[in-house]
């Protein structure tokens, strides 16, 4: 067994550019060791030797059996233009030849600013190459490839390690283990395997050595340490944030049809599922008010499918510079298939999303929503995304329709209010028996689950401050300060419910009850009408 592990995938659709004589070809991947091992691998398939090019060591051949003296001088081609005028002039019938180049990217351009003698060496090269036996390729972390060139360059995504890849990091390190450091896996190597995916080679290496020393074994208890780190480096990436998942359904008042959803796609993600034929979930989006409890059903949903939970904010992912958003998004999404089985959740993805833009961002935020249109149609990862909208006016209906169900997330009604306020007292260790709920949930009409939060905080700030124990009066003063949801954005909310009834939309929860009336005061006068 070679110590390159394989990285079958990847190589395979190298192999296959290559076999199809494509000249230029791209990879994006901020692991260049892994890269260079696979294109060796190539090499060694298709009986080609291979040059590797950077700015400190010009060109200098990676050196196998069976392969002469290098012909490029390595003094002379430090300069890339003198790099390229050598790849340009190479012998056309000579062995057949990988250029590979590492630094390139930097002095491309990208669409706003292309290189015009970069472009046109690259242009001349593609043009000899496509009638020869040779190959360029282009190693960056990300490619802003210019107008000119993306008809020329064939980009593809190298993959970060797989299960197998991963495998062999973790016998490795066992292999290495310093003398006196014990081995108390006990059947947990396939939690630690799991825990490293999404990392590159090097990352997983190190959060699992640096897991060994501080735990001074290697067994279960490296996990935790590895998820800390992980969740770090994710963070470190800038586009995605790690969650932690201890939220719970108990932390979650009402929704009981939501629950049941949930519920129901827990079971079908498993390996009997997919025996007995059901199709892998893909993913929710909950539409609905403000403050309706659609961001904590998300963290209690992954909670309860006992995933990571990954945050995508659209937001951040759009850079200043032209293609970085389009990399961005690619990078988030490969990050979330690597992690899978993973929960992705796309917060507000209305704001970001919506009207698929391009009027005044040259196209951007459309080519964005393409992206991640395409990535959920066809993505094969269990990747289960939750998508969480305020407006749904906003959304284009392609988006819409790549999701299993809407669920439509109306104002609580009063049995999920009852349920919200004991969920809200019990965690700040009130007990919801000693409180009149039935009065308070009646008063509440018309309120969000965050609102209902916000008057049982302002009900125990006031009692404490008054030195008094909580009480209903309490809360029901609390209730009075504030102007609900209901008030404050009574039109939004009628288009959002007359659109979730003629749309596919199922309802979260019981529809709200009819406003309750206000007792008539005693002795107040009638009308005799």
């Amino acid at each position: 067994e070679s110590e390159r592990m394989k990285q079958s995938q990847s190589v395979e659709i190298l192999e296959r550019y290559i076999r199809a004589r494509y000249p230029i070809v791209a990879i994006n991947s901020y692991e260049e060791s892994r890269v260079l091992a696979g294109i060796d691998e190539v090499a060694k398939n298709r009986v080609m030797q291979v040059y590797e090019w950077s700015f400190v060591t010009g060109f200098t051949q990676r050196t196998r059996e069976g392969f002469g003296e290098p012909v490029i001088d390595p003094d002379q081609t430090v300069d890339p233009a003198l790099a390229l005028n050598a790849v340009y002039q190479f012998d056309a019938n000579a062995q057949a030849t990988l250029f590979v180049m590492k630094d390139l990217h930097g002095i491309l351009g990208g669409k706003d600013r292309p290189n015009p003698k970069i472009s046109r060496f690259l242009r001349d090269i593609a043009s000899r190459f496509e009638i020869s036996r040779h190959s360029l390729i282009l190693i960056a972390p990300e490619f802003q490839i210019p107008s000119d060139l993306e008809k020329t360059i064939a980009i593809m995504d190298w993959s970060l390690p797989d299960i197998e890849e991963l495998t062999e990091i973790l016998k490795k390190a066992e292999d290495d283990l310093p003398n006196g450091i014990p081995v108390t896996l006990n059947g947990n190597r396939d939690q630690v395997v799991q825990a490293m995916r999404g990392l590159t080679k090097f990352e997983a290496e190190s959060v699992l050595l640096s897991g060994i020393v501080a735990t001074r074994e290697l067994g279960a208890g490296v996990i935790p340490f590895i998820i800390k780190e992980k969740a770090q480096i994710i963070r470190k990436s800038g586009v995605l944030e790690y969650f932690d998942t201890s939220v719970t359904m108990k932390d979650v008042g009402g929704l009981k049809p939501l629950k049941t959803y949930a519920s129901r796609k827990r079971v079908a993600f498993s390996s009997a599922a997919r025996d007995a034929g059901l199709d892998s979930p893909k993913g929710v989006l909950l539409v609905g008010v403000p403050g309706t409890g659609k961001s904590l059903s998300a963290k209690a949903i992954a909670g309860m499918f006992q995933m990571p939970l990954l945050r995508m904010d659209v937001g951040a992912l759009m850079g200043g510079l032209v293609g970085q958003s389009e990399s961005n998004t690619r990078l988030a999404l490969k990050t979330a298939e690597a992690i899978a089985p993973a929960v992705l959740w796309i917060d507000e993805i209305e704001k970001a999303l919506g009207g698929g833009g391009g009027e005044h961002d040259g196209g951007t935020s459309k080519r964005v929503l393409g992206t991640i249109l395409t990535w959920m149609q066809e993505k094969t990862a269990p990747v289960y995304i939750i998508a969480t909208a305020n407006d749904i006016s906003a959304l284009q209906p392609e988006l819409i329709s790549r999701f299993n169900n809407v669920f439509f997330v109306d104002l609580p009604n009063r049995e999920d209010r009852i349920e919200i306020l004991k969920v809200h007292l019990s965690k700040r260790k009130q007990d919801p028996e000693k409180f009149d709920l039935d009065e308070v949930a009646t008063a509440l009409w018309g309120y969000s689950g965050r609102e209902i939060e916000t008057v049982v905080n302002t009900a125990l700030e006031t009692a404490y401050y008054e030195g008094k124990k909580p009480t209903s009066k309490y809360l029901l003063s609390a209730a009075s300060e504030i102007v609900p949801v209901m008030i404050t954005m009574s039109e939004k909310i009628e288009a959002i419910r007359a659109w979730s009834k003629t749309s596919q939309a199922l309802q979260a929860s019981e529809p709200l009850e009819l406003k309750p009336q206000a007792k008539a005061q005693k002795g107040s006068r009638k009308a005799d009408l």
